[in-house]
């Protein structure tokens, strides 16, 4: 106890000077969908749409890198995106598969070609009819585009029959003449796998399947989606205009298939990177929705009646220990090592800290986010790996060579927002107790990822967020899906339990397979080291009814209205 309560007083003492302090204060929360806003109390109520255009006015926490569907893997991109954006399938408010662009599908008996087949009548934004083509060109550009989107195209190169070869020599479109997928009429094109998928289909409610026009979406390049070209789109808004370091303004699409059902006129998207910023830009009136604002708001009661919190958010917070070709750190090679880091992590300090009891930081004692079906419960409940162990860190560390006068010295990587400052600088803090020095480097979000997927780290943050499927996370660190020569963890038996897998139809030993992926993962190589779920602190103005974010996170303005 004497030890826990040194430990605590020394990380308020550190952290004490953090931008945001946590409030204890008793909170309410408030949860605005489908125009009606529920209290904790369980009290609806509906107020009567203002009349007039629906103009809302929101922030993004990163400059404008690029909203090219294909290089979409960060999610404040994919944020803004989702507005214009359209393709076969979407997600509703509970996290299930509708249609979209979708009319059909079909799957062979052998479970290895899809075919899908489009609506009728699909425009574009500036009345072009969607086709098949689209769809191919769509996926294929992807393909084709290089290392860049090695993290987004990795569904499709490891998946798709020559997807990978044409990947590797950045194909343009017209030679891909092997690439498994093909039209088979104006409405309908087919898929062509190496092998079975159990949740293949789902990857075209994403990004980077979405369908595009070689008239603008030139191949190779992505410059085109922010450097203030108007291009067409085919989801409920379009672009009026952009700047790539302060604003993009997207207008109602009227040509969009559902356009009856968008309420939204008009949405200013601002660039704000600070969440303080975001916080007195809301307050001043100045946002309608705030998505990135301090973690401590959730639990300020001033604003109870304005916060958001989805019903579901599936996404995992973690560290990552680069221990490829290209890390410099030969301790990270070490499974010992790595769950010395992992065991010397309070978790329970650290979420006290950053959410003073705030139920949107939810701690993770593996690396599956809690929203998963296991076999009898929620697959994160099923299972936990290293309980906070200060003495058996040291024990390890001690077993690996280090000691007081010989420490491990690393540098730690985070993208430049104050609360992933605040989670190095207590990560720093705990692994000082076991004869680690660290160094803390922060860069801009929208690089931060190109640092990670090149393997330009030693140790980083990192977080996923994807609504499909366990294994999809699993699939990210297999030695394929990670850019070749760049892989952070590089193991033969990891890659064939994922491929293993992938082979599974009966949903008990598909379950059951997911956990000993996650045995091996977490609780013998300590890959990763889990931290926690950090649901998004979201404010919406009282005024606002409509607003939903869906399982990943994502925010839906479409159906937006003022409040008379």
């Amino acid at each position: 106890m004497k030890k826990f309560t040194a430990l605590m007083l020394a990380l308020v003492m550190c952290l004490s000077l953090f931008a945001g302090c946590s409030s204890k204060e008793e909170t309410t929360n408030t949860t605005a969908a489908a125009g009606n806003t529920t209290t904790a109390a369980g009290e609806t109520t509906t107020a009567a749409p203002a009349e007039g255009p629906v103009e809302i006015v929101t922030a993004t926490n990163t400059t404008f890198a690029t909203l090219d569907p294909a290089l979409m893997s960060t999610t404040a991109m994919s944020n803004v995106y989702a507005q214009t954006g359209a393709n076969l399938f979407k997600t509703d408010v509970n996290g299930e598969y509708q249609n979209e662009l979708c009319e059909s599908y079909e799957i062979s008996e052998d479970g290895l070609t899809y075919t899908f087949k489009l609506k009728e009548g699909i425009k574009w934004s500036d009345g072009e009819p969607l086709t098949a083509e689209h769809c191919v060109f769509g996926i294929k550009r992807s393909i084709g585009y290089g290392p860049m989107n090695a993290y987004a195209a990795r569904n499709l190169t490891s998946f798709i029959v020559g997807a990978a070869e044409a990947a590797e020599k950045q194909m343009d479109v017209a030679d891909m003449t092997d690439v498994g997928v093909n039209v088979i009429d104006d409405l309908t094109f087919e898929v062509k796998l190496l092998s079975k998928h159990p949740f293949f289909y789902k990857f075209f409610a994403g990004n980077v399947t979405a369908p595009v026009r070689p008239d603008f979406a030139i191949e190779h390049e992505s410059a085109w989606s922010v450097d203030g070209t108007i291009y067409p789109c085919l989801g409920a808004m379009k672009l009026e205009s952009i700047s790539a370091e302060e604003q993009a303004v997207y207008v109602k699409n009227e040509n969009y298939w559902n356009a009856e059902n968008v309420t939204l006129d008009k949405i200013t998207w601002l660039v704000m990177p600070d969440s303080t910023a975001q916080l007195n830009a809301f307050k001043a009136g100045e946002l309608d929705v705030a998505l990135n604002v301090p973690t401590e708001v959730s639990t300020n009661a001033d604003y109870a009646n304005m916060l958001h919190k989805g019903e579901k958010y599936t996404s995992t917070y973690f560290v990552l220990f680069n221990g490829g070709p290209k890390g410099t750190v030969e301790a990270f090679k070490n499974a010992d090592v790595r769950k010395a880091l992992t065991l010397a992590v309070n978790k329970e300090v650290m979420i006290e800290i950053l959410g003073g009891g705030s139920e949107f930081i939810v701690q993770l004692d593996g690396f599956i986010p809690y929203g998963f079906a296991g076999k009898t419960d929620d697959f994160r409940a099923e299972a936990s790996y290293h309980t906070y162990n200060l003495e058996e860190a040291k024990k390890l560390m001690e077993g690996a060579g280090y000691n007081e006068n010989n420490k491990l010295k690393f540098e730690y990587l985070y993208s430049n927002s104050q609360f992933h400052a605040d989670v190095a600088q207590m990560l720093q803090q705990f692994w000082s107790q076991i004869y680690v020095e660290v160094e803390l480097k922060s860069v801009e979000g929208g690089v931060f990822y190109d640092f990670v997927d090149n393997g330009d780290f030693t140790a980083c943050r990192y977080a996923n967020n994807d609504s499909s499927d366990p294994l999809n996370y699993f699939k990210i660190f297999t030695t394929d899906a990670q850019i070749d020569g760049c892989q952070s963890i590089r193991d033969d038996k990891y890659d064939q339990l994922v491929q293993e897998a992938y082979e599974i139809t009966d949903p008990d030993a598909y379950i059951a397979k997911l956990h000993e992926i996650e045995d091996y993962m977490v609780g013998e190589q300590s890959f990763v080291l889990p931290l926690f779920t950090q649901i998004p602190v979201v404010l919406v103005a009282e005024n606002v009814q409509g607003f939903w974010t869906g399982v990943a996170g994502g925010p839906n303005f479409t159906e937006v209205t003022f409040a008379n």
